[in-house]
């Protein structure tokens, strides 16, 4: 071979070559960023805390006030996951998120506020629906979440 071709193949293959190398060295990208992440999280967290002081036996209306702002804050933090985000964690959890979680948290919130029975049972049932999955899937998608 001449050094006039091996210099041909060298210019050739040497941008695929680093490309590859770089591409290698980066490891996986993390399905979520770190921000998504937070919102995605931090969400469920608001949620399940706002739902737990409602619970409360001495609920007085300091309490109920607090707890139904976490519950807002819990949906602020949702509105600003990206579906497709959610969708390289689990090819269900953006569905499962927006109509059980989302809307659930949306229903039982507006149900408590207008004093409507029927509405806040409304969203607890989305919210069941909701608990099932992130109780079958929930633990492998917060391993997926963690670096390393």
């Amino acid at each position: 071979m001449t050094a006039r071709r091996r210099r041909s193949l060298a210019a050739r293959w040497l941008p695929a070559l680093l490309l590859a190398a770089l591409a290698a060295c980066s490891g996986p990208e993390p399905p979520l960023s770190k921000e998504q992440a937070y919102f995605f999280v931090e969400s469920l967290k608001q949620v399940e805390n706002g739902g737990r002081q409602l619970q409360a036996a001495d609920l007085d209306e300091a309490r109920l006030l607090g707890a139904l702002e976490m519950l807002d804050q819990g949906l602020r933090l949702a509105y600003q996951v990206k579906p497709s985000g959610l969708d390289k964690l689990d090819l269900s959890l953006a569905k499962f998120y927006q109509r059980y979680f989302i809307e659930g948290v949306e229903n039982y919130r507006l149900g408590i506020e207008a004093g409507d029975e029927v509405q806040q049972r409304r969203g607890l049932q989305l919210l069941a629906r909701w608990g099932e999955f992130w109780a079958a899937e929930g633990g492998a998608i917060m391993d997926r979440l963690q670096p390393g």
